[in-house]
């Protein structure tokens, strides 16, 4: 069965826990659920993870009104609470959530980890596809949503480099195969997106963050990605910026084990 908690609002966040040891709390990407990291808690032997299924998705509840960046911590905390861990890690808007975690409620936690964090420093995450998103999505057109999405945010990997009719087929195929549980999730984005936007500004403003802080990025994700990591990254007198080659958005699934490497390091 899958664990559930109460968060602050009485929404139920549900999560799944593998291996022994210490705890970390794993939070996920926008069009990811907590299952699409059981890759990576594989490769991460002597700790006990916790692979959430954020708000929205999964055995979660919904996003709910007044959903935000506070929505998301209070779940967060929640689920650490219930668990006892001390650690977190959150891929992409899971990022954004965990350093948001770190700099509101610092005592809640002892080490975060972030990859590709969606931190948005003075105007750096592209905004200018957001309405016709949020359109696609309200109508109902999915693969135009999740090409808008992928080719706005430059996520997509091969995506990004083909023109948009083919792009839109290439979405179409995927959310009815390997990416059906992308389907389910997009309704969320729009209101996530919203909420990174809603919190850009200045890397000065993670400065009192006062715990030990990773921020991994891929040498061939988004550039301003790695620009915002390395701003944050400076900002946080305990953090430490690693670029790992090869790697893009998709590494956490894509390459498990590199990501994971880098995470026992630090956390051990």
């Amino acid at each position: 069965m899958t664990p559930q908690v109460t968060s602050a609002d009485g929404t139920r966040i549900g999560y799944r826990s593998r291996g022994t040891g210490p705890g970390l709390v794993v939070l996920s990407g926008a069009l990811l659920t907590g299952a699409d990291y059981d890759g990576l808690a594989a490769h991460l032997p002597g700790l006990t993870v916790h692979l959430v299924d954020r708000r929205g998705r999964g055995t979660s509840g919904p996003q709910g009104p007044g959903y935000g960046i506070e929505t998301e911590v209070a779940d967060l905390a929640a689920v650490v609470r219930a668990t006892g861990a001390r650690y977190a890690f959150g891929h992409s808007f899971g990022g954004l959530v965990v350093l948001q975690a770190a700099l509101r409620e610092p005592a809640l936690l002892d080490r975060v980890a972030a990859y590709e964090p969606a931190v948005s420093v003075d105007g750096s995450i592209p905004r200018g596809f957001v309405p016709s998103f949020a359109e696609a999505v309200a109508a109902g057109r999915e693969s135009r949503a999740a090409t808008l999405l992928i080719q706005g945010l430059e996520v997509g990997g091969p995506l990004n480099r083909v023109p948009y009719p083919v792009a839109t087929a290439m979405s179409w195929l995927l959310l009815r195969t390997a990416g059906r549980s992308m389907r389910a999730t997009l309704p969320t984005v729009p209101a996530e997106v919203g909420a990174g936007i809603a919190l850009d500004g200045p890397a000065e403003a993670y400065a009192a963050v006062p715990i030990p802080v990773l921020l991994l990025t891929g040498a061939r994700g988004p550039s301003y990605l790695r620009t915002a990591a390395a701003a944050v990254a400076t900002a946080i007198p305990k953090a430490r910026h690693i670029d790992l080659p090869a790697l893009d958005h998709a590494g956490p699934q894509a390459a498990p084990e590199q990501v994971a490497t880098a995470l026992r390091n630090f956390f051990d």
